[in-house]
């Protein structure tokens, strides 16, 4: 069993469940086509990737823009760098989500 997240205080989390629309790489399956709050997800220091409630992947340095491609439009997107030893890997997030089908949390937010 997997131990629950526990974000230090001065992180501010964007969890993006992924999984469902292959993609070449996780990367591309966390940055893009997400219904949220621009200005709200502009705030975070973190954005993770999460299959199945566990975190896969984080990114940091995010910066968000609404996508140019028109079959989306008004969903965001973001690029932002890799981090690959981060304590966030492998941690569940199911608590923070619930019952909810909303692909998108905000974390210390």
């Amino acid at each position: 069993m997997n131990e629950e997240l526990i974000p230090n205080n001065s992180d501010c989390i964007v969890c993006v469940r992924v999984g469902k629309v292959p993609r070449e790489n996780i990367y591309e399956m966390a940055r893009k086509y997400w219904r949220l709050k621009g200005e709200r997800a502009s705030k975070a220091t973190h954005v993770l990737a999460v299959i199945d409630g566990i975190v896969d992947s984080v990114f940091v340095n995010c910066k968000w823009r609404l996508t140019d491609n028109p079959e989306m439009e008004g969903r965001w997107e973001f690029t932002g760098e890799q981090v690959a030893d981060s304590p966030y890997i492998g941690k569940s997030v199911k608590s923070y989500y619930g019952r909810t089908t909303n692909p998108v949390r905000y974390i210390n937010m």
